[in-house]
């Protein structure tokens, strides 16, 4: 299970990775950072032992070459919708001669120390993300899915649900009929299905439909939730009180 993170803080980076995930996804298409800070999130995110993830806010090489060199260990593109989108994905997060990405002395090699061992591992250990967010990813799922080098294939079940005219509801039945198409695709071709849930419970049934690569939400609606929760137990039987009489 992970996290989405789009507070723009490394306390919460180190809060959330000494909490029991298996990774923390640091949310640059959403959240409010920029690659300085979201390179320093990363580190903490490191440091509490979770892998650091990323989705970059669109599939542009120079951006996912960079969130690399910064220290995350995957990618997550939003709106791959065709095999050649999928391939572009692919070759920025793999380096020649099977892909396009560029060699830096970023902070995930130490800023150059340990480029060698870093270079000899990295295909191996970035993991590519693509996301299912359109009824033309659907309909193109197995083309996708086509591509070497995809390890996992993640739904956003709200951007698909609005591409299919029925917005934020994730629980129709069209919209789970799309979900489990990839589902099922994902089996055949031997990737990790994966998916965004709001809470344990939405996750706990995606897990038992066959989702391996869940998250189970948002670091803010986390706060807000226990915020709320908080006011709501302090004000719990409590009298309203008196209005103030003037005069």
């Amino acid at each position: 299970f992970g996290i989405f993170q789009t507070v723009a803080s490394a306390a919460v980076s180190e809060i959330l990775a000494n909490r029991g995930f298996d990774w923390i996804l640091v949310d640059m298409e959403h959240g409010m950072m920029g690659i300085e800070t979201a390179g320093d999130l990363f580190a903490a995110i490191n440091r509490g032992g979770p892998t650091p993830l990323v989705r970059v806010p669109s599939n542009d090489h120079a951006t996912i070459k960079r969130a690399l060199d910064a220290g995350a260990m995957g990618v997550m593109i939003p709106m791959v919708n065709s095999r050649e989108e999928a391939a572009r994905a692919v070759s920025s997060c793999t380096y020649a001669p099977a892909g396009s990405r560029g060699i830096g002395p970023g902070r995930v090699s130490l800023f150059g120390i340990r480029m060698v061992e870093y270079l000899k591992a990295a295909d191996a250990q970035v993991m590519v993300i693509p996301q299912v967010e359109h009824r033309d990813a659907v309909e193109r799922i197995e083309e996708i899915l086509s591509v070497p080098g995809i390890d996992v294939i993640f739904v956003g079940p709200y951007d698909l649900s609005c591409s299919m005219g029925l917005q934020g509801r994730v629980d129709h039945p069209d919209v789970e009929k799309a979900i489990g198409t990839v589902l099922s695709a994902a089996k055949r071709a031997g990737v990790t299905p994966g998916i965004f849930c709001m809470d344990a419970a939405s996750a706990r049934r995606r897990v038992s439909q066959g989702f391996r690569f869940v998250a189970i939400g948002l670091d803010s609606v986390f706060l807000d939730n226990a915020v709320t929760q908080a006011l709501g137990l302090l004000h719990e039987g409590k009298p309203e009180e008196e209005p103030e009489h003037r005069g």
